[in-house]
């Protein structure tokens, strides 16, 4: 086994994002890569978000600041130069999700943090997130991705990320503010560059502790440009908006989903489906079943799903033909 460490002074999210695809899908088997890299200003969203109503575009636009679209699912998060992001990329065999979120815990150990895994993707201190993860399969190829708050400007998040009531009352909190944390409250006698300095080279020694291993360390590979046009498009990062005449909400324990359906007379002529759940190809799927299927709770729940697919797709069947009148 190997474990190799790519740092990179790239701040361009799509070029990061695109880095970050080409190196998964070129994973050698029994090899971990640690890819550690940092984004300019920049809302990015989960695969299956709906950005006009996870983020304010139109102040994105105004302040110049990027949206990103990444293949994991979750929620919309927000970065800047306090920010430090990470992403493990392994093949089938070698991708322990667990070991690698004890990297990150014994990173903040390292530096004198004591940090705690809660919910099902977030990392904590004191009760307040400062790390949100999420995670990527395809035909034996993973990468585990996520955030560490360092010294993100706190007034910023409000500004660019919207997010729901329903999610807020879940948690039982008032706003987004006061859900995060940065982890300068506990370093507060670094410069935002030695913190973000000091949590690589402690993730880098939490990795060779965790593995057993003395890391190699490797520069950015060659981009097919072909990574970076699909990040950087307009259709990757927005999407297609359908014209739809019924909207369904709902909150899952699994995360929360936004179904819209455009029909034609009785039968739905089209159907888009947004989460900001972790998984991400159940609700494509979904979408293709439903399209063309009659608007009929009895016919929608007599869907044959396909082999291996995910619980989730009948939680959706059954909250639309519920919501059926």
């Amino acid at each position: 086994m190997r474990l190799v460490v790519i740092k990179t002074d790239i701040t361009d999210p799509y070029r990061n994002l695109a880095c970050e695809e080409a190196l998964t899908f070129s994973a050698e088997d029994g090899v971990v890569t640690l890819f550690l890299w940092q984004n300019a200003h920049t809302v990015v969203i989960g695969k299956n978000q709906n950005p006009w109503r996870e983020c304010n575009v139109e102040r994105i636009k105004e302040d110049g600041i990027y949206l990103a679209r990444r293949m994991s699912g979750g929620g919309a998060v927000y970065h800047d130069m306090g920010n430090l992001n990470f992403t493990f990329i392994a093949r089938d065999g070698f991708f322990d999700i667990e070991k690698q979120t004890d990297v990150i815990l014994l990173a903040c150990r390292i530096l004198g943090i004591k940090a705690n895994k809660t919910g099902r993707n977030d990392l904590t201190v004191e009760g307040k997130k400062f790390s949100g993860h999420a995670y990527f399969s395809s035909n034996g190829y993973n990468y585990h991705h996520g955030t560490v708050m360092m010294d993100v400007v706190p007034e910023d998040l409000p500004k660019y990320l919207r997010v729901s009531e329903a999610k807020l009352k879940s948690k039982g909190v008032a706003s987004v503010r006061s859900r995060v944390t940065n982890l300068k409250e506990y370093l507060p006698e670094m410069s935002r560059e030695d913190m973000i300095t000091e949590m690589q080279d402690a993730m880098i020694r939490a990795a060779e502790r965790t593995y057993g291993i003395k890391a190699e360390f490797a520069d950015m590979p060659e981009i097919d440009p072909g990574y970076y046009e699909k990040y950087s498009s307009e259709e990757w990062r927005l999407g297609t908006k359908i014209p739809f005449e019924k909207e369904i909400e709902h909150k899952f324990d699994w995360g929360e989903v936004e179904i819209q359906l455009s029909m034609k007379g009785e039968t739905i002529k089209a159907c888009r489906i947004y989460s900001d759940a972790l998984e991400t190809e159940v609700f494509g799927a979904v979408e293709q079943m439903l399209t063309g299927c009659r608007y009929d709770a009895g016919d929608i729940l007599k869907l044959k799903l396909p082999r291996g697919i995910s619980a989730t797709a009948y939680d959706i069947l059954e909250l639309i033909a519920s919501s059926i009148e």
